[in-house]
């Protein structure tokens, strides 16, 4: 047990304000899970300007300003998915022209 559990557990942890030591596996997950998560907002940012698109047209419910919130929302995502997918190649070719 590490000093700052065992003086909290000795003294109380209320009269300390610690909150309790989180064990290493409950952190959050590493640059694939960021990256999944991230691309599955952005898969989920396309769909919703699709279906208000496609609303629009049927003559539903959605009027043209959300619509074009929407769609204009979808267009910067794709913006910054090919942004940051450029960084990603940038950084591997970088990487692979170093020489050990």
């Amino acid at each position: 047990m590490n000093d700052i559990a065992s003086v909290s557990t000795a003294l109380g942890k209320s009269e300390l304000g610690l909150p309790d030591p989180q064990p290493a596996a409950k952190t959050a997950g590493g640059f694939g899970d960021v990256l999944r998560s991230s691309l599955d907002q952005f898969a989920k940012t396309q769909t919703d300007a699709d279906r208000a698109a496609e609303e629009l047209t049927l003559g539903g419910k959605a009027d043209i300003h959300t619509t074009m919130v929407a769609v204009e929302k979808a267009g910067i995502a794709l913006e910054m998915a090919l942004q940051i997918r450029n960084r990603l190649l940038n950084a591997y070719e970088t990487l692979m022209r170093q020489q050990i």
